[in-house]
C-alpha cells in the first residue's frame, strides 16, 4: 500500500485528527500516520462486538507479528471493514519504515490496553455486566491506550525534529503521558452512555463530576506540553486536539445526563486556525 493510500483512509476515518497529521513535517508524518492507522485497525477489531470474543482476542494477540491475508468476517461495514481488510498491507508498509521498532513497541502497549478492555468487561458467570473500572484501572487503561501514545509521539518528534521543545525528552514524557490520558478521558466522558449500553462502564455516575474535575486538571498538561513546543506547525498539531478536547468537555458539562455531543465541523476549522496562530 502506498503512503498516500493509508493517508486517504485517515481522512475518511479521523477527520479531526487527520488535520493535525496534515500539518506535520514530512520527516515524521508517515510514521505517525501509519502508527495511528495500525492502532485504529486493532481498536476496530477489539470493538467488533458482533464477532466472538475468542476470535477478536486471538487476532489481537497475534499482532503485530501476524494478521491473516484473508481477513476474517468480523461483521464490519464501510470504512472499518476496509481498514481491517488492509491491515496486512499496513504491516508490509511497516516493515519498510525506519521507525518500525518504535512503532511496534508503542503498538504492543496499545494492544495490551485493547485486550484488557475486552477481558475486563466480560459478563460475570451469572450473566450480569462487569463492574465499573476502579480509579486505578481507569488510570492504567488510559495510559495503555493513550498516555503511551503521547510518549511515542514525543519520542518520534524529539528524534527527528531538531529543537522540538524547550524541554528535554525526559522532562516532556510525563507531561506527554498526562496529556494523552486527558484526551482519552474526554472521549470516555463523551461516550459514557453509549458505552454503558453495551456493558462497559468506565466511569460510574457517582464519579462523573469528580472525573470532570480530574480531566480538567489533566488538560493543563496539554497547555504545558504545547507551550514548550518550538516549531509553529508542530505546536499547532498539539494545540488543535487540546482545544477540541476542551470544547468537547464543555459540551459534556452542558449535558450531564449523557446525551452524546460533538464539536460542530465549523468549530473544528476555527480551532485549527487558532492553533496555527498560537
Amino acid at each position: 500500500m502506498e503512503t498516500y493510500a493509508f493517508e486517504v483512509l485517515v481522512k475518511r476515518m479521523a477527520r479531526s485528527f487527520q488535520l493535525s497529521l496534515r500539518i506535520l513535517p514530512s520527516s515524521i508524518r508517515s510514521t505517525l500516520t501509519l502508527a495511528y492507522m495500525l492502532a485504529r485497525a486493532s481498536d476496530t477489531i477489539a470493538d467488533a462486538s458482533s464477532a466472538p470474543e475468542f476470535q477478536r482476542l486471538a487476532l489481537l494477540r497475534a499482532l503485530p507479528d501476524f494478521y491473516p491475508e484473508k481477513s476474517p468476517d468480523l461483521g464490519l461495514q464501510g470504512d472499518e471493514k476496509d481498514l481491517v481488510k488492509r491491515l496486512p498491507e499496513l504491516l508490509e508498509v511497516l516493515k519498510t519504515l525506519p521507525d518500525a521498532p518504535a512503532v511496534v513497541e508503542a503498538w504492543r502497549v496499545i494492544l495490551r490496553g485493547q485486550i484488557f478492555d475486552i477481558e475486563r468487561f466480560r459478563p460475570t458467570e451469572s450473566g450480569e455486566t462487569a463492574s465499573p473500572l476502579s480509579p486505578e484501572e481507569l488510570d492504567e487503561y488510559t495510559y495503555l491506550v493513550a498516555g503511551s501514545v503521547g510518549e511515542f509521539w514525543t519520542r518520534i518528534c524529539c528524534q527527528h525534529i531538531l529543537g522540538y521543545s524547550l524541554k528535554s525528552l525526559e522532562e516532556l514524557l510525563p507531561t506527554a503521558r498526562r496529556f494523552g490520558q486527558a484526551l482519552q478521558l474526554v472521549n470516555i466522558l463523551r461516550d459514557r452512555r453509549s458505552d454503558a449500553d453495551i456493558g462497559r462502564v468506565y466511569i460510574p455516575d457517582q464519579r462523573f463530576y469528580a472525573e470532570m474535575e480530574h480531566v480538567g486538571e489533566l488538560l493543563t498538561a496539554g497547555d504545558e506540553y504545547t507551550s514548550s513546543v518550538l516549531p509553529r506547525m508542530l505546536r499547532a498539531a498539539s494545540a488543535l486536539p487540546l482545544d477540541l478536547a476542551r470544547r468537547t468537555l464543555a459540551l459534556v458539562a452542558e449535558h450531564p445526563l449523557g446525551a452524546r455531543v460533538k464539536v460542530p465541523r465549523y468549530r473544528v476549522w476555527i480551532a485549527l486556525i487558532r492553533a496555527m496562530l498560537r
